[in-house]
């Protein structure tokens, strides 16, 4: 039979290795020697196990079958028909490794959300998280238009006492005893929770997120400074 370039080499070449191993192995003696020596065993146990897996395989019926009929083309034949299995291994090959990089996406998703699952912050943490953003970032830019006489003298007599020594504090209790609790859904990774921090005929809806136990606020949302209609509100009560 023909021996092609693509199929894998025969047993006499096989054993023609492992003779060559054999003898690198004989001259690997000691000191700096051995190390050679136990690797070149090392290559004759796989060379021997990769020839009795080729054996097998040269003489598998399917094998063989298939030998005798590429065998029978003619020699353009024999070239397309070894294109086509190449194309056929390739494709197998890239199906395969899709397959096993959608399996590790998936696990990745699913580890991973049952990790930020398992940190979604609790409903009582959110008040504690909108306090600090109320002093932090809402106040210092609703405090000046506090400072006019009209809306500063509303929020006094709401409060009963001088907001311009008491500050901050006391206006988030005004803030806060009028806007919460805020609305909290759970949404399985991360809760969503939502404020209004004017009323229901002039709302200002802030909406926060909640994940990794934090609370932040909800990306891209505008808020309207300006509406301080919640004094009007209670002040009118």
């Amino acid at each position: 039979q023909p021996h092609f370039k693509d199929t894998p080499p025969r047993p006499s070449t096989i054993k023609k290795r492992l003779t060559m191993a054999r003898e690198v192995a004989a001259r690997g003696g000691g000191g700096r020697n051995s190390s050679g020596g136990a690797a070149a065993a090392g290559w004759e146990v796989v060379l021997t196990n990769a020839g009795d897996t080729l054996d097998q395989a040269r003489r598998h019926p399917v094998a063989v079958a298939a030998a005798e009929q590429i065998q029978r083309l003619p020699r353009g034949g024999q070239l397309l028909a070894v294109a086509v299995c190449g194309a056929l291994v390739f494709s197998l090959l890239s199906a395969l490794l899709n397959a096993l990089y959608m399996l590790a996406m998936t696990l990745s998703f699913v580890f991973g959300g049952a990790y930020m699952a398992s940190k979604a912050p609790s409903k009582e943490s959110f008040e504690p998280a909108f306090e600090r953003w109320f002093l932090e970032d809402y106040y210092p830019k609703v405090a000046p238009k506090l400072e006019q006489a009209s809306l500063m003298g509303k929020l006094e007599q709401w409060l009963g006492v001088n907001t311009r020594q008491s500050g901050a504090s006391w206006t988030y209790r005004f803030w806060a005893s009028r806007c919460l609790p805020a609305g909290i859904s759970d949404w399985l990774l991360v809760k969503i929770a939502r404020v209004n921090l004017g009323t229901q005929a002039s709302p200002v809806m802030v909406t926060f997120v909640g994940m990794l136990n934090f609370w932040m606020l909800a990306p891209r949302v505008s808020i309207d400074f300006s509406n301080l209609s919640i004094l009007d509100a209670k002040t009118t009560a």
